[in-house]
C-alpha cells in the first residue's frame, strides 16, 4: 500500500512526539520502542527499502502488543499498533485497535490525538473501499447484467473478466469493513457486490450483520428487502417452488403491503402449479392455481396501475376452474386496459362457462365493435350461441370465422361486386348497400362462395357463385341468447 500524505505527516508528528522532553521516560519501553518501530518502518517505506520497512512493522506490532498488555491506558500507543496492521494489510486487527484508541483518547478529553487517530484509521478505510467501487464499476463495464448466461465465447470472457473484479472487489470491501466495523455504507456497498453477482444468501449474511451492527439503518433495511425478495425469485428460478413459497409466505408476514411479495408468491403458486401432474395432481394443481390467483389479486389491490396483475389473477382463477372470482379479475383487468381482445374474449368464456350467455354476447360483440375483423372473436361468439341453444346465430357467426379463415381478399373489392350478374341478390345488395368494404372468396363443403363485409354495419353476406345469397351474418345487435 502506498503512503499517503497523511502518514507522512503522522510520521512527522510521532518523531516530534519522541522527541520531546521527558516523553520516552514516562511511557512504557514496548510503547515507546514499538512507535519507534512504526515511525522507522514508515522512514524505510519511503525510501524503498521494502524488506527493512516489512521488518520494522512486525516487530512494531510485537512490541505494541506487549505495551497494549501492561499499560492498556495507553491509547496513543495502540493507535500506532492500528497504524502497523494496517500497513501489513491485516484489516481486522487494524480496525480494533483504531477504535480502542479512539474511544480512549476521547474518553480521556484528548480530542485532537483522538482525531488523529480517527483521520489515519479512515486513510485506509477510504483507499479500501474507492478501490472497491472502482472494481465493481469496471466489473459492469466488462458484463452489466452479472446474472445473466454469457450467450457466447466473447460473453464468456468478459463475465470471466467481471467475475475477477467483482472477487477483488469483496477483497478490499472485506478490509474496509473491518477497518470501520458497522460503518453503513461499507456494509452496503459490500453486501450489494455479492447481490450483483446473484449470490443472495450470502448478501443476506452481509445486510444481516449491518443491521446488527446499524440497527435501523435506512439503506440497509432496504437493501435486504431487495435481496431477500431476488434470493425468493432465484428458488423459483431453480425450480424450487416449495422453498420459495415457503419463504414468500414468511416475506409477505412482515411486509403485508408490498405488492412484489405478493407477486413473488402469486409467480411460485403459479409455477409450482404448472409443475404438476394435471391427471395425478388434479386437485393439488387446482388449488395452487386458486392460491395463485389469491396472491396475484392481493397484488393488483395495492398497486392499482398493473393491468397485468388482475389479468394473472383472472389466468389463474380460470385454471383452477373457479369462473366466478376469474369475471371479477377479468372485469378489473379491463377497468384498467379497456377493450384489451385477450381479457374481452377470456372474460366472455368465464361468462359462457357461468351459463351468463347473454352477458358473455354482449362482451363479444363489444369485441367486434372495436375489432371486427378478429376471426377469434367471431368464432367463439358462434360458440357461446351455440351453448345457448342459439343454432341459427351461432352458424351466421362460424361462417363469418370460415370465410376469414379459409378465403383470401381480392384486389378490388369494388370491381368484384360490379362484376355479378345484374338481377341477382348480390347486385341487388350493391344497389341497396353500396360496393362493401372487402371481399374473401372461399370453399366449402366443395361450393365457391363470395363473402362481402360491409364492417362498419358489422355485417357479412354470403353468395354462391351464382350471385345467390346463401346466408348473412349481423353482430350489429345483441340477439337474445335464448332465440333459437
Amino acid at each position: 500500500m502506498k503512503s499517503s500524505l497523511l502518514h507522512r505527516l503522522a510520521a512527522l508528528f510521532a518523531v516530534a512526539a519522541l522527541l520531546a522532553p521527558g516523553a520516552a521516560e514516562a511511557r512504557n519501553p514496548h510503547c515507546a520502542g514499538g512507535i519507534q518501530y512504526v515511525v522507522g518502518g514508515l522512514r524505510d517505506k519511503e525510501k524503498g527499502m521494502t524488506e527493512d520497512y516489512q521488518r520494522q512493522m512486525n516487530k512494531a506490532v510485537q512490541q505494541l502488543e506487549q505495551c497494549a498488555t501492561e499499560d492498556a491506558a495507553d491509547f496513543e500507543a495502540l493507535g500506532y499498533l492500528g497504524w502497523a496492521y494496517a500497513e501489513l494489510d491485516s484489516a481486522g486487527p487494524a480496525g480494533r485497535a483504531f477504535q480502542k484508541s479512539i474511544d480512549g483518547l476521547n474518553s480521556k478529553g484528548d480530542k485532537k490525538k483522538a482525531e488523529w487517530a480517527a483521520q489515519n484509521r479512515d486513510s485506509y478505510w477510504a483507499s479500501a473501499l474507492n478501490e472497491g467501487i472502482a472494481q465493481i464499476n469496471e466489473a459492469q463495464q466488462a458484463f452489466p447484467v452479472f446474472t445473466n448466461k454469457a450467450e457466447n465465447e466473447a460473453d464468456k470472457t468478459l463475465k470471466g473478466e467481471a467475475e475477477k473484479k467483482y472477487q477483488a472487489a469483496i477483497v478490499n470491501l472485506t478490509q474496509a469493513s473491518l477497518y470501520r466495523p458497522g460503518h453503513a455504507q461499507t456494509i452496503r456497498t459490500l453486501g450489494s457486490v455479492y447481490a450483483f453477482m446473484g449470490d443472495y444468501k450470502t448478501a443476506m449474511t452481509v445486510f444481516q450483520a449491518g443491521l446488527t451492527m446499524a440497527p435501523g439503518d435506512s439503506a440497509i433495511t432496504q437493501s435486504m428487502k431487495t435481496v431477500r425478495t431476488n434470493y425468493a425469485n432465484q428458488l423459483i428460478d431453480e425450480k424450487k417452488y416449495d422453498d420459495a413459497i415457503a419463504y414468500f409466505t414468511e416475506l409477505t408476514k412482515t411486509e403485508p403491503a408490498n405488492s412484489d411479495l405478493w407477486l413473488g408468491m402469486a409467480s411460485a403458486l403459479f409455477s409450482r402449479a404448472q409443475a404438476r401432474d394435471a391427471e395425478k395432481d388434479a386437485v393439488a394443481r387446482k388449488a395452487d392455481f386458486a392460491a395463485a390467483g389469491d396472491a396475484y389479486a392481493k397484488a393488483g389491490s395495492l398497486k392499482t396501475s398493473d393491468a397485468d396483475l388482475p389479468f394473472n389473477a383472472a389466468l389463474a382463477y380460470q385454471r383452477a376452474g373457479d369462473h366466478a372470482k376469474a369475471e371479477g379479475q377479468w372485469r378489473e383487468t379491463l377497468k384498467r386496459r379497456p377493450n384489451d381482445p385477450d381479457a374481452l374474449s377470456a372474460l366472455a368464456e368465464s361468462l359462457a362457462e357461468l351459463k351468463k350467455f347473454d352477458d358473455a354476447i354482449g362482451v363479444l360483440r363489444q369485441a367486434l365493435l372495436s375489432d371486427p375483423k378478429n376471426k377469434g372473436f367471431h368464432r367463439q361468439l358462434g360458440a357461446v350461441y351455440n351453448k345457448a341453444g342459439n343454432s341459427s346465430k351461432s352458424t351466421e357467426e362460424l361462417l363469418v370465422y370460415l370465410s376469414l379463415h379459409q378465403g383470401k381478399p381480392v384486389d378490388d373489392a369494388a370491381g368484384a361486386a360490379k362484376a355479378m350478374k345484374a338481377g341477382t341478390s348480390a347486385a341487388k345488395t350493391l344497389e341497396s348497400l353500396g360496393a362493401p368494404d372487402q371481399v374473401n372468396r372461399w370453399e366449402g363443403d366443395g361450393q365457391k362462395y363470395e363473402t362481402w363485409y360491409y364492417w362498419s354495419k358489422s355485417q357479412a353476406l354470403h353468395f354462391g357463385a351464382d350471385g345467390s345469397l346463401a346466408s348473412k351474418s349481423d353482430w350489429s345487435t345483441s340477439a337474445s341468447a335464448a332465440k333459437k
